[in-house]
């Protein structure tokens, strides 16, 4: 584990069609995120929040046709990418508050040009493996591994992307997915991607879970890895304020667990958080439960000179589903 951290906020929601996750890490930050983190690292520096606003226009609100959004998502995140990479190179653990999923273009890209066989673990509902040809919604934050596993063919598409680097399929491991298209099945299935589904999380237990991931990814622990977590990985009894909840989800202690496993048994030099939505949340209640269990989250990180000393408490709760009360 670095001991020293940067924070970005992806503020965006270029690739889906509901605002709000542009105002998430703000609202984040104001949750108190800022505090958690300063307690767990020797140093944070905050990036600030980076938007895709251009000349003061807003592309949402001005309806750009889909070529144009799709370019501007693209240089937004080679912007992301350009940040994720010095933050990396200066031996820094990045986390970035989202935002949509998309902005995973920028941060996973900034990895793999930091580190071309960093591995991958996502956190999602979603397999985030979709195409234009394959995707129902034509949303770009359902494709951003497509891009780096070269299944896009789309030419317009190819070439506002062309900068972003390749991933190794066997560098990939899903968690949680339960929502996927056909196409992206069958994609899972033709490239061979481990996936862990939830159901298959909760027959295995998220220990051997995570030892099985663990073995693929990093049997020595040596390795450089990227978490990209969408917090629709979790069950939306946790996170209700996100744009597309799917029921049966991980328990908040399965995530607590994958993150302060990575964390302590991996290099994680980057991660993610995403998804949350603020403006989704249809009461306080709501909103409570989704920033308290974004905190539990940030709370599971081992501190840097205190590595693994909370693990012992977090073992004993393994079998358990945290009451999503506040």
């Amino acid at each position: 584990m670095r001991k020293d951290l940067a924070t970005m906020g992806a503020a965006t929601d270029l690739g889906q069609g509901k605002a709000g996750t542009e105002l998430a890490p703000s609202w984040l930050r104001l949750k108190g995120t800022h505090e958690i983190l300063n307690r767990k690292f020797f140093s944070t520096e905050d990036l600030g929040d980076i938007t895709p606003l251009k000349n003061g226009n807003d592309l949402r609100a001005e309806k750009a046709d889909r070529a144009t959004l799709h370019k501007q998502i693209s240089l937004y995140n080679k912007r992301l990418a350009d940040i994720a990479k010095d933050a990396l190179a200066k031996n820094k653990t990045l986390l970035t508050f989202g935002g949509d999923h998309s902005i995973a273009i920028g941060t996973l890209a900034g990895s793999l040009f930091h580190n071309p066989d960093t591995k991958v673990v996502w956190v999602d509902a979603h397999a985030d493996i979709n195409t234009p040809k394959t995707s129902p919604s034509g949303n770009v934050h359902g494709m951003p591994l497509a891009f780096f596993l070269n299944l896009v063919k789309d030419e317009a598409m190819n070439k506002a992307f062309s900068w972003v680097p390749h991933l190794k399929k066997e560098n990939l491991v899903y968690i949680g997915l339960r929502d996927v298209d056909p196409g992206e099945r069958k994609f899972i299935k033709e490239l061979g991607i481990t996936s862990f589904y939830a159901e298959d999380v909760l027959d295995l237990g998220i220990n051997k879970t995570l030892e099985m991931t663990l073995n693929q990814l990093a049997p020595k622990g040596e390795a450089d890895l990227h978490l990209s977590f969408d917090v629709d990985g979790l069950d939306p009894l946790y996170v209700p304020a996100t744009g597309t909840p799917v029921p049966g989800g991980l328990s908040l202690l399965d995530g607590q667990m994958i993150i302060n496993t990575l964390m302590r048994e991996t290099n994680l030099i980057s991660f993610d958080l995403v998804e949350v939505n603020p403006m989704l949340g249809t009461t306080e209640k709501e909103l409570d439960i989704t920033s308290h269990s974004v905190s539990e989250l940030l709370e599971s990180i081992p501190s840097w000179d205190k590595l693994g000393a909370n693990l012992q408490e977090l073992q004993l709760l393994r079998n358990e589903r945290l009451s999503p009360e506040v």
